[in-house]
C-alpha cells in the first residue's frame, strides 16, 4: 500500500453483503503523476518512439562512416569520462524513479483489484444465499402442493360420502323424520 492511502477495509460480506466496501481516498499529486507514468511508458506510441529512436542512432553510427563512429567530432568535454559518468548516473536513476513511478501505480491498481474481489465475494455469498433460501422455499413450496393434493383427495372422499347420504336421505318416505321412529314398546315422550 502506498503511503498516501487509506486503509482498505472490506466488511465481511456474510453479516451485511449491502453494506459498502471502503476504498483509498482519491489520489495524490504523486500518484496521479505515477499513474500517468505508468500509462504512458506501457502506450505502443511510447514503445515505437523509443524502438525508432534505437534504430536511427544505431543506423548513423553504423552507415555514419568512420569519422563519425571515432566520436572525434564531438567536443572533448561531451565525450570525456567524466562527462559520461554523471550522464550515465543521472539516466539509471531516472531509470529507477520510473520503476519506482510504475510500481506506486501498480500498488493502485492491486488495491482496486482487491477491492474489486472482496466485492466480487461478497456477491458470490449473497447468490450463495439466495440460492439456498431458494432451495428451501421450493422444497417447502413441493410439501405444501403435497399437502393440498392431499386435502384434495380427502375432500373428494368425504364429498362422496357426503352424496351418498344424500342418496340415501332422497329414498327416505316424506313422513319419516330426521330420526328413526323409537321401538314400539317404549313409552311415548310426553
Amino acid at each position: 500500500m502506498t503511503a498516501s492511502a487509506t486503509a482498505i477495509t472490506t466488511p465481511n460480506p456474510t453479516i451485511d453483503p449491502t453494506q459498502p466496501t471502503t476504498i483509498e481516498k482519491p489520489p495524490g499529486l504523486f500518484l496521479k503523476f505515477a499513474n500517468w507514468v505508468s500509462e504512458a511508458m506501457g502506450r505502443p506510441l511510447n514503445i515505437a518512439f523509443w524502438l525508432v529512436l534505437v534504430i536511427a542512432w544505431t543506423l548513423i553510427f553504423a552507415l555514419g562512416g568512420p569519422y563519425l563512429a571515432s566520436g572525434s567530432w564531438l567536443p572533448k568535454w561531451f565525450a570525456s569520462t567524466g562527462y559520461n559518468f554523471p550522464l550515465n548516473l543521472i539516466t539509471t536513476v531516472a531509470e529507477l524513479f520510473i520503476g519506482f513511478l510504475v510500481a506506486a501505480a501498480a500498488n493502485r491498481a492491486q488495491e482496486a483489484l482487491t477491492v474489486l474481489l472482496a466485492h466480487i465475494r461478497a456477491t458470490v455469498e449473497r447468490d450463495g444465499a439466495i440460492e439456498r433460501g431458494l432451495r428451501e422455499a421450493i422444497a417447502e413450496n413441493t410439501e405444501l402442493t403435497k399437502q393440498v393434493h392431499d386435502l384434495q383427495v380427502t375432500m373428494c372422499q368425504q364429498m362422496a360420502l357426503i352424496d351418498e347420504i344424500r342418496r340415501h336421505v332422497a329414498t327416505l318416505p316424506a313422513d319419516a323424520g330426521p330420526f328413526p321412529p323409537p321401538p314400539s314398546g317404549s313409552p311415548k315422550p310426553g
